[in-house]
């Protein structure tokens, strides 16, 4: 009968609008309400949401005033890992909430499928924590978490759900309780996640929540909780839950867990768990509270030392088990040790030797110490001097650093002090777009690592590396390849520092052939620099995110869309747990995934992300910085992509604005935004201005690159487009052909740049009335990708 009631309430509502919002479907249902996904069907904008009504069975004061509650939860809950509130209201009677819509899995299904290695479910895991230490901050208990609450989306960010049941924590002083605790009887919590003074209706506390999040840790890690309760009376759940002590996690995996945990055989995958992880969960899972740990943060805390190689404080701190740590943390300077006792035990000769060895080391760290004091006290000053006496009142970054880099002069008589400031004040100028200004501190901390080191070393190498990267951005893209080339001789000769560093310079190498054209060279190297970022224990998801973008920009420019998308959400999901969900270093990721969403055929989800991107390089950047106009002109082109011609031209012109400003001619923003512009006038009949523009766009690039760069073969190409449109046939083929030889040259036979310069050439033979050539040309193009 109530399932019966359930299905006539739920097909009522679907297609009925409540507030702005048009149900669609019914998600699920329970005893206190139903949840229904639902979009924004207003002249606003379209926007997927969850709606939770409350049960019309649910009909007493007590769950009224749950449900409320939970709405109320919600509103005071601003955290990135969980499900926002977007709106309530009353309809029919009824209270409801609207919600974050969240597309995902549970945290064990989404793990399991993709076989995530034990460090990896742990991070994940740490954001689950941080959304519950969040909310026990906001004096708020879940008490009801368990898989099927705790979302992971696509990127792999964790989204908690489900406060139906949390209880409000009273707040200092206040010894009311204005909501009843919930007791055994009612049932209102899931037993196989629930603690033991939960299923025993006995008060209850933030431990209880590090309870449920063991049971959680210890199915993550097992594929299995730690009590088969399935079955059971109630009377018998409390009593296992209460009594008995559940098996180790090593111990119980099963002897299929191993491929799932991505190990090569169940020894591995048990030896990854037993000892710190073992004790980290059965500690989480004490049947007395106060033996658990303190707080969610403290669970946290001990996964990260786990992470890191640290002792963990749910094991004994005993001598032999922190030197076990140590040793394992510190392998390559416990080898060291080992040598020097061997040769002590060898003669007093050898001893010596070591000793010596070990003292050069000691004052190589001493010097290096000290220099990095200087630096800081150097920087320290510099920004003590910004003050409104000496700058006036509104004292700029920009304004402290011309200071430093003049008063950096004096450092010429110490030249690896002199190296070391020019490279962190360039590094700030490049931060600000300031590429110039950049280029010219590296080049000047490059000339004082020449005079401290005159035969070269690896910081040579390194500030190499730096200018190259200052002429990158300026898009000076051959004079950065030289640079980078010596940098890589001189890197070949002294060796690199570790791998993540080797990785770093295999970037920067793919990014400069990649702009130089060369993206089947630059492939290989994008993929060796990946592949040693995954084999660093623990990852860094800063240069991870990095790699993965790398790596999926040149897949795109192959052609290779499905596998570029792929890895541009992994590198976007890898920066928003680096940086959280706002910060320049995420915009710089989610910009190129924008165009790779377009080129891959998801062009709704790529509008959105232009979006977010422009929205928050904007409020990061501000609107004059070069970085803002690189989105902007992408956007431009998307629109440009979809038809939305007087949008698109509207962005190429806010970019053009820039002109003269923060963008030199020089700048590849500058073409780029007037071929936009001329295209999209184009496709709006304004020929003479269209035409206008992509001359000018050709004209600032055959002045700023090399003859045969592929810049000025895609504007030569688009060009002839135009021709094609203005009929005037002859010109448009010398263009057309001309530039679709030199595109294939430099990007390759896949790339899409070659794809657009075919199409114009079966649009020129179709306007011509060729249909031979037309045909041709429609052979080489290939057929039509499906759309999405």
């Amino acid at each position: 009968y109530i399932e019966h009631e359930l299905d006539a309430d739920a097909n009522r509502r679907l297609g009925k609008h409540v507030g702005a919002y048009e149900i669609v479907r019914m998600i699920g249902a329970g005893g206190m309400g139903m949840v229904y996904e639902a979009v924004r069907a207003d002249d606003q904008y379209r926007k997927r949401v969850a709606i939770k009504f409350l049960s019309a069975q649910a009909t007493s004061e007590n769950a009224i005033q749950r449900f409320r509650r939970e709405r109320q939860i919600l509103a005071n809950l601003t955290h990135p890992n969980i499900a926002a509130l977007l709106d309530g209201g009353v309809s029919e009677g009824q209270p409801y909430f609207v919600m974050e819509y969240i597309e995902g899995e549970p945290i064990t299904r989404w793990c399991d499928t993709r076989s995530l290695a034990v460090p990896a479910r742990l991070e994940l895991f740490r954001q689950v924590c941080a959304a519950v230490q969040y909310a026990h901050q906001s004096l708020v208990v879940h008490r009801d978490l368990k898989p099927a609450n705790i979302l992971v989306t696509g990127d792999g960010v964790v989204k908690l759900l489900d406060f139906g049941i949390a209880k409000l924590l009273p707040a200092a002083g206040d010894d009311s309780h204005e909501f009843p605790l919930t007791r055994a009887g009612t049932r209102a919590f899931t037993p196989d996640y629930a603690s033991p003074e939960q299923l025993l209706g006995l008060p209850i506390g933030t431990r209880s929540d590090v309870y449920a999040l063991g049971v959680v840790l210890y199915e993550l890690l097992c594929g299995a909780r730690p009590f088969a309760l399935h079955g059971k009376s109630y009377a018998e759940v409390e009593r296992v839950v209460s009594q008995e002590t559940p098996t180790r996690p090593s111990a119980a995996l099963g002897a299929d867990r191993a491929p799932v945990l991505s190990e090569r055989s169940s020894a591995k995958a048990r030896t990854r768990i037993e000892g710190d992880l073992d004790a980290v969960v059965m500690k989480a899972l004490r049947k007395e509270p106060e033996r658990r740990y303190g707080s969610v943060d403290e669970l946290s805390t001990d996964i990260r030392r786990y992470l890191d190689d640290l002792p963990v404080s749910a094991r004994p701190e005993g001598f032999a088990y922190r030197f076990g740590k140590l040793v394992r943390r510190r392998r390559a300077e416990t080898i060291a040790v080992v040598l020097v006792v061997a040769s002590i035990v060898a003669g007093v000769v050898a001893s010596t030797q070591q000793a010596r060895v070990a003292n050069a080391e000691r004052l190589r760290a001493e010097e290096e110490r000290a220099r990095a004091t200087e630096v800081t006290s150097f920087l320290t000053t510099m920004l003590g001097a910004a003050s409104p006496g000496a700058f006036g009142r509104d004292v700029k970054v920009r304004e402290v650093l011309d200071s430093a880099s003049v008063k950096a002069n004096a450092l010429a008589a110490r030249p690896a002090l002199e190296a070391e400031t020019r490279s962190i004040i360039g590094g700030t100028y490049l931060a600000l777009g300031e590429f110039e200004l950049a280029e010219s501190q590296y080049r000047s901390a490059l000339a004082a690592q020449q005079r401290n080191a005159p035969a070269g070393d690896r910081a040579t190498a390194a500030a190499m590396a730096r200018v190259s990267m200052a002429l990158e951005f300026q898009g000076k893209y051959a004079r950065a390849d030289t640079v980078l080339r010596a940098a890589t001789a001189m890197f070949d000769r002294f060796g690199y520092e570790d791998d993540l560093k080797r990785a770093e310079h295999l970037d920067n190498r793919g990014r400069i052939l990649n702009h130089l054209g060369r993206s089947a060279d630059a492939e290989p190297l994008f993929r060796e620099a990946l592949t040693l970022q995954l084999g660093h224990t623990p990852r860094n998801d800063s240069t991870l995110a990095s790699a993965y973008a790398n790596l999926a920009v040149v897949q795109s420019d192959l052609g290779r869309n499905a596998q570029a998308e792929t890895l541009m959400l992994a590198a976007a999901a890898s920066a928003k747990r680096a940086y959280g969900p706002v910060h320049p270093l995420v915009a710089a990721i989610l910009s190129p995934l924008a165009s790779v969403q377009e080129r891959a055929g998801s062009l709704a989800q790529a509008d959105s992300t232009f979006r977010e991107t422009l929205a928050m390089r904007r409020t990061l950047l501000g609107d004059e910085h070069p970085d803002y106009a690189w989105t902007m002109f992408n956007y431009a082109d998307h629109l440009l992509t979809v038809g939305r011609f007087a949008e698109s031209a509207e962005w190429a012109r806010k970019v053009l604005k820039m002109r003269g400003k923060s963008l030199k001619d020089s700048h590849v923003a500058v073409s780029t935004s007037m071929s936009l512009l001329g295209r999209a006038l184009g496709k709006m009949d304004s020929l003479d201005a269209a035409e206008h523009w992509l001359r000018e766009s050709l004209r600032l690039r055959r002045a700023n690159f090399p003859a045969g760069h592929f810049l000025i073969a895609s504007s030569e190409s688009q060009l002839g487009g135009h021709l094609t449109q203005r009929k005037q046939f002859p010109q448009a083929e010398e263009y057309l052909i001309r530039s679709e030889r030199q595109l294939v040259s430099a990007r390759g036979e896949k790339a899409p740049i070659v794809a657009d310069a075919r199409r114009r050439l079966v649009e020129l033979y179709d306007a011509w009335a060729k249909p031979t050539e037309a045909a041709t040309w429609r052979t080489k193009l290939g057929p039509k990708p499906a759309a999405r």
